[in-house]
């Protein structure tokens, strides 16, 4: 059985799956992020909308061990139907947010 598991039994609750549109367009995307950044020509906004900012989110990488290394976050917009991923690497003047981009359906079984 998986420590997770595990563990959220002995809290007595299970961990929460993600929503498939989460789970499927976060494997899409976190492709092609890593600590170095990404190499995509996605768009960009000046800043990720407020009303997202303490909303749920799904780490796509951490900065791991690289010197200046980024962390990417994705968050979906449910009513525009957008993913913002937010590029961090230090302090909060050097965010990137990337988006908005296209939601990815799960592959039909």
């Amino acid at each position: 059985m998986a420590i997770s598991l595990l563990l959220a039994a002995a809290l007595g609750s299970a961990p929460v799956e993600p929503d498939p549109i989460w789970r499927c367009t976060a494997a899409h995307y976190g492709h092609f992020v890593s600590p170095s950044g990404t190499q995509e020509k996605w768009p960009t906004v000046p800043k990720l909308p407020e009303h997202l900012r303490d909303t749920r989110q799904i780490n796509l990488n951490s900065p791991g061990m690289l010197p200046g290394g980024r962390a990417h976050m994705m968050y979906i917009d449910t009513a525009a139907k957008v993913v913002y991923i937010l590029q961090t690497s230090g302090p909060p003047e050097s965010e990137v947010v990337f988006g908005p981009l296209p939601p990815v359906d799960c592959p039909k079984e």
